[in-house]
């Protein structure tokens, strides 16, 4: 059971260096996190390490959606499709329904285009079969005329009518932290920052690794009887540090999205745009922005140079201009983001689009076992795999995970209460807010607003975010920079990105007073968001690099 526990980077780091460890786990996206909550909650002594920030790649950028996957239906990737929807049903209604929620979108249907209204009927009723989806959710499908009505801004040229279903969306990053927390709360050590510079072996198997602290410079040998690399974009570099010279087992591509305010982009319900060749773009309404997206094409610089470029942000465009009259424009562009998926083929000549997503593990000669592919949606059932692997190499049992029934942190009660009430020092619309990205745990940030009055009111107006968040971040998430907070804590790089300079300002100000940071760091955190923001175009990150020059 979570509690109100710090969670002090310090001791998690000598815990690193002084204890011997079951499985360590290399990579703190949402695969890594699940394989170490996973492993945790079975008993095993787990080690999680990540080079950044914990969903400080793809995790934290990705489409925020948990689904089935549609599109695979035509490939008839199935099992994977009935797997995604399976783990789809129980994030939503078991373990994570404090950050899961059903989103309702409208596919349109175009005389001429694919799919026809048949071919989409038939794959929404495997959808609907297959995530046993109940009666007043199943898609439906919306005359012409209706559909106008409901969707006044779409291209009526050829425009039969459309389908409505649901699917269900969910911040990433905010279901890799809650990923983590657990596997820390059930004993695991975990640490952010935290490099690893290669293995050592005795008797031919991996038995140590050494780490380099990125934020003190120390260096840590971390021990363990079975490492796991699940690094995602960087699974061939860490497979190199054991194996120099191994063939690439993963083929890395980019998917961009784009963000709008919705004053921009009206949309009442999100929308699925289908392109002639088989690409699907989302644009999925939030509170404030829509996000657009995404791509899928070829990468092959280093993951950590990756960015939305021009060409990617015009593709987007152009896309929506297909399908929305009167869309906007680059101009109109508040903020871009780029991912890395780690695909598992790498067979030439095939669209990175038809590619599978299903997961692949692999096993060195020295036992260093990598896990590549798989789905945002498909994190836990992916980590039950790659556990019972551990566990049968390290000669233990594999029983059923725990995982399947046991809740995330926020979804579950703090200490003795089955629900936790509005506290008197805030307001209704900010503890919905608090309540909607922590679940339970959001009595915590009151404690907070307690402890330092003043940090109840909103960072920015109409930012979702309030002060007392940035000392909790710290004292509880492991944040460590201004971007740890703004964009892996609370998303406001895509919640808010008109405000988000503003807000930078108010959270280094809270996080320097937490931090013991003096004027010049609180400078250097402002300023080095510019380089987390992606996008040179970017009006967010011109913001903030003014406000770092004042």
């Amino acid at each position: 059971m979570i509690t109100a526990d710090r969670l002090d980077r310090d001791e998690q780091l000598a815990r690193m260096g002084g204890e011997q460890f079951d499985v360590a786990v290399i990579g703190g996206g949402i695969n890594g996190a699940a394989i170490a909550r996973d492993g945790a909650m079975r008993g095993l002594r787990m080690a999680l390490i990540e080079r950044d920030d914990f969903a400080g790649a793809t995790s934290s950028r990705s489409s925020k959606l948990i689904h089935g996957g549609l599109r695979y239906l035509p490939q008839r990737q199935f099992r994977l499709v009935r797997e995604a929807l399976a783990e789809r049903e129980r994030l939503r209604h078991v373990t994570a329904p404090h950050l899961v929620r059903p989103i309702n979108f409208i596919f349109p249907v175009y005389g001429g285009r694919r799919p026809s209204r048949l071919t989409l009927s038939a794959g929404l009723s495997i959808y609907d079969a297959f995530a046993r989806t109940a009666p007043l959710e199943r898609h439906r499908w919306i005359p012409r005329g209706a559909l106008i009505s409901r969707s006044p801004r779409l291209d009526r040229a050829t425009l039969k009518g459309g389908v409505s279903y649901f699917d269900g969306w969910a911040d990433d990053a905010r279901l890799t932290i809650e990923n983590m927390l657990d596997a820390a709360a059930n004993g695991a050590a975990v640490a952010n920052y935290l490099e690893v510079t290669g293995f050592e072996r005795a008797g031919g198997r991996i038995v140590a690794a050494p780490l380099r602290d990125r934020i003190g410079g120390a260096n840590i040998e971390l021990r363990s009887k079975v490492f796991i690399n699940a690094s995602g974009p960087w699974t061939d570099i860490v497979r190199r540090l054991d194996e120099p010279g191994v063939p690439s087992a993963i083929r890395l591509t980019k998917g961009v999205h784009i963000v709008f305010d919705r004053a921009a982009l009206p949309l009442g319900e999100a929308l699925v745009m289908a392109g002639g060749d088989g690409r699907i773009v989302f644009a999925t309404p939030h509170a404030s922005s829509v996000i657009v997206g995404t791509t899928d094409t070829d990468f092959d610089g280093d993951p950590a140079t990756v960015a939305a470029a021009a060409d990617d942000v015009g593709y987007l465009i152009d896309f929506m201009h297909g399908f929305i009259v009167d869309s906007p424009g680059t101009a109109n562009v508040l903020v871009s983001y780029a991912g890395l998926r780690a695909l598992t083929s790498t067979v030439i000549g095939r669209a990175p689009s038809s590619v599978s997503r299903e997961q692949t593990i692999l096993t060195s000669a020295a036992g260093l076992i990598s896990v590549a592919g798989g789905k945002l949606t498909t994190h836990r059932a992916i980590a039950e795999q790659v556990i019972a692997l551990a566990l049968s190499t390290l000669g233990k049992p594999v029983e059923p995970s725990p995982t399947l029934t046991t809740p995330l942190p926020g979804a579950r009660p703090i200490e003795s209460h089955e629900k936790v009430a509005k506290p008197p020092n805030l307001e209704a619309n900010i503890w919905r807010i608090l309540i909607d990205r922590y679940g339970s745990r959001a009595e915590i940030v009151a404690r907070i607003v307690d402890e330092r009055p003043g940090l109840e009111h909103p960072l920015a107006d109409g930012v979702p975010a309030i002060g007392a968040e940035v000392v909790f971040a710290v004292r509880h998430e492991m944040a460590r920079t201004l971007a740890d907070f703004m964009i892996r804590r609370t998303s406001l790089n895509w919640r808010a990105p008109r405000q988000f300079g503003l807000a930078a300002r108010r959270a280094a100000a809270i996080m320097g007073v937490e931090m013991g940071w003096d004027d010049r760091k609180i400078a250097y955190e402002i300023a080095s968001l510019v380089a987390a923001e992606p996008g040179p175009e970017s009006t967010v990150a011109a913001e903030n690099y003014e406000h770092a020059r004042e």
